[in-house]
């Protein structure tokens, strides 16, 4: 067994005892925890000769007993008993001896030869057996404890204070309390030790210990040969002392600064408990009551009537067994004479969720109904009026497009009897510009009614960028040329796809174009750019015209806004086109802006529309539309005559066996006769609409295999959706693509087989 192990063995046994080898010179092998901690020592004697860290004598003069015990077990083999001797164990810091009187037995440990290998060096203690157990409470108890003489050097510390003031066992004893604790003199802890010292009696100081940064609870004893002192590290519970101490001041501060705050506030604030007494109630309520103090009180001890108590009561009771507010509005009569008080009750609830009071505010509302009253009688007379102005303006408009028609209509009679003279073609031309200014003025009116009653709506499809250009430009020629405008524009050499109605579209361009040409002195220039940025088409109108004052740029775009612009020239217009082109801008989800540099550095201004997913597909037009949809059976239902029956002549025209009918029932009886493979439906028929014939061909023909196209003028998410969950496999927008039309009838085929859905 090697001298580690022997260590760890001898560590694990009870007992005061020592291992140690003969040679050389008695070297410590392995020590107990019991005999380090008897004598004070540490870990770090092992391998020392025990001579040097004991003295075996008691003078200088005498013979060393422990070196000539040894030395007898070597000799005879044979545990050797030294009986009560005197000697002194060398401390780990200590300078010199610390005296111990103790009784040793040496014993050998022979090896296989018969020779001493090792001898166990075993020490008991010779003190009573009371003082023994008075030192071994002193060693359990969870205070600290030490002695001091009357040299003020530490006679004896337990572990308890060792660790309390975060020293080795054995590294006070014999120490002078002064010079290890100088900061001492600065305490109340030096005048209670001198005081027991000196006088015998017994003191108690708690006081804070800078040196250790702790709180310390100690009382000195007199002692035979000094003082005892009993202490204990009392720093956590003086914080503890102290949190608390700093929350409940902090707790009435805010209690103050509440109830500061509620006292202040017009509303009434109130606390009641769960037998319905108020706990607290605020100075503008007791002010109300009429009372000093609410507290202790009930409804009815407050001047409530039986029948308002009986209310509150039940309303408290409520809330206490369903955990939740409740509001109410009521009329109450105090010192402020008859009001109308909106109130709510809310529970109070403690860390487990039960219900510990009922709070509430209830707020004077008296003043705030007769002016919501005046309001709603003032929002009624200005929403009549507003109907009013549509209703006119609607009227208006259609009562000018009657005379409207023949105007036209005789113009073009004119050219066409009249003799082609240069002055009269220049006359026809005059009066056709002034009559399509007018029809232009009737259209803007007609659409800002529809915009302020909700009822303008936009027909979504793919357009090209290129064809909403050209169809604002031609809406606008006659104008551009008669005052001698150069107009040039530019488009992206790729096409480009826009997701709009295509009318609306070429309508707020044409807007922008004829304020161009209007507010644009004769011979001046109009300029038409347009580019695909990111998800968007930007088309900006530039002229080189009067331009737009600061002030006046911000009300470009309200309603029958004209700026300042209209007194120089006389085709000032209504002030509705900017207004009504921002409107059906956003209405395409994009936007309408406008800047200008001032007067006569002309304008520009910028629409952004949203571009369409991808680019139709186009295929090239079928030889006279023969052959292609040969034996594809395609029911149309629509109850628009035109739409329908031109819908079903351009089917047949490319081959499709192609059949009209004009409502839900008469799709039903068809469909059921026939069997179609495909069957494109309108939604917005009046009696049975298409959802409502989808789902009931998929309830009465469940194994019909047909498609079903919804065709439609609304092409929102939503209205996907619903197309979806009728039961439609497409969703197409008013006016369909015609080659997408021929492509999905042509995937399907006369076998009725289910093309793949677009939804």
């Amino acid at each position: 067994m090697n001298h580690s192990e022997i260590q760890r063995l001898l560590r694990a046994l009870p007992g005061r005892c020592l291992v140690v080898t003969p040679s050389p010179g008695y070297a410590i092998v392995a020590a107990s925890d019991g005999w380090l901690r008897e004598v004070s020592a540490g870990p770090e004697i092992i391998g020392r000769p025990l001579l040097e860290v004991v003295g075996g004598a008691d003078s200088a003069e005498q013979a060393d007993p422990l070196g000539e015990s040894l030395d007898r077990v070597v000799a005879t083999c044979a545990p050797d008993d030294m009986g009560t001797v005197g000697y002194d164990i060398q401390g780990r810091q200590a300078a010199g001896f610390i005296g111990h009187r103790w009784s040793v037995v040496n014993t050998p440990v022979l090896d296989a030869t018969g020779s001493v290998e090792y001898i166990v060096h075993r020490i008991e203690d010779t003190a009573p057996k009371s003082s023994r157990d008075a030192e071994a409470i002193l060693e359990s108890i969870t205070e600290g404890f030490f002695t001091i003489d009357r040299q003020w050097r530490f006679d004896y510390a337990n572990p308890e204070a060792h660790r309390i003031l975060g020293r080795h066992p054995g590294d006070l004893h014999g120490r002078n309390v002064w010079d290890e604790y100088p900061g001492l003199e600065q305490t109340e802890f030096a005048p209670a030790y001198r005081h027991t010292m000196a006088t015998r009696e017994k003191r108690s100081v708690t006081a804070f210990y800078a040196d250790l940064g702790s709180w310390f609870e100690v009382t000195a004893y007199p002692a035979p040969e000094g003082i005892s002192v009993y202490f204990r590290d009392i720093t956590a519970q003086k914080n503890t002392e102290a949190e608390r101490e700093r929350l409940v001041l902090e707790s009435d501060n805010q209690r103050r600064m509440y109830e500061t705050a509620l006292d202040s506030t017009p509303d009434f604030v109130y606390v009641f408990d769960l037998e319905h007494y108020v706990i607290y109630a605020n100075q503008s309520l007791l002010t109300m009551w009429g009372v000093a103090d609410a507290r202790g009180k009930k409804w009815m001890d407050l001047g409530y009537e039986q029948w308002h108590a009986d209310m509150h009561d039940r309303e408290i009771d409520q809330v206490i067994s369903t955990r939740a507010p409740i509001r109410g509005e009521i009329p109450f009569t105090g010192t402020n004479g008859r009001r109308v008080y909106e109130y709510i009750f809310s529970p109070v609830l403690d860390p487990e969720g039960e219900v510990v009071a009922v709070a509430g505010t209830t707020r004077d509302i008296t003043e705030r109904q007769a002016a919501e009253q005046a309001l709603r009688e003032q929002a009624q007379r200005l929403a009549e009026a507003d109907r009013a102005k549509d209703e006119f303006l609607a009227t208006l408009s259609h009562e000018l497009r009657n005379p409207l028609a023949p105007l036209r209509n005789s113009i073009e009679l004119l050219r066409m009897i009249g003799r082609d003279t240069g002055q009269s073609a220049t006359i026809h031309m005059m009066m056709e510009r002034q009559v399509n200014h007018l029809v232009r003025l009737v259209d803007d009116l007609l659409e800002t009614s529809r915009i302020s009653r909700g009822n303008l709506s936009l027909r979504m499809e793919r357009v090209g960028l290129e064809a909403v250009v050209s169809n604002a430009v031609e809406t606008v020629e006659s104008l551009v040329g008669a005052v001698g405008h150069e107009l040039s524009i530019d488009l992206p050499a790729q096409p480009v796809w826009l997701q709009g109605d295509p009318v609306r579209l070429a309508q707020i361009l044409g807007n922008l174009l004829s304020n161009a040409a209007r507010y644009t002195p004769d011979g001046g220039r109009i300029e038409v750019r347009a580019s695909a940025q990111g998800d968007e088409a930007v088309i900006v109108v530039r002229d080189n015209g009067m331009g737009i004052t600061p002030d006046e740029l911000p009300r470009m775009f309200e309603m029958f806004s004209r700026g300042g612009r209209d007194s120089s020239r006389s085709q000032g217009g209504l002030g509705i086109g900017l207004a009504l082109s921002r409107k059906l801008a956003e209405m395409h989800g994009g936007t309408l802006v406008g800047s200008s540099d001032g007067i006569g550095q002309g304008s520009e201004f910028t629409l952004r529309v949203p571009l369409a997913e991808s680019a139709p597909e186009h295929a090239d037009a079928p030889a006279e539309g023969h052959g292609q949809l040969v034996r594809s059976r395609v029911l149309v239902v629509d109850d628009n005559i035109d739409a329908g029956d031109s819908l079903g002549q351009v089917l047949g025209l490319l081959g499709a066996e192609a059949r009209v009918v004009r409502d839900g029932e008469q799709a039903l009886e068809m469909f059921a006769d026939w069997r179609p493979a495909v069957v494109v439906l309108d939604i917005g028929m009046p009696g049975m609409n298409g959802y409502e014939v989808a789902r009931t061909l998929h309830a009465r023909f469940p194994d019909h295999g047909a498609t079903l196209v919804a065709l439609t003028g609304w092409g929102q998410e939503n209205d996907r959706r619903q197309a979806r969950e009728a039961g439609f496999h497409h969703h197409l927008l008013k006016p369909a693509d015609i080659g997408v039309l021929r492509e999905l009838v042509a995937s399907v085929g006369p076998g009725h087989s289910l093309a793949a859905t677009n939804l």
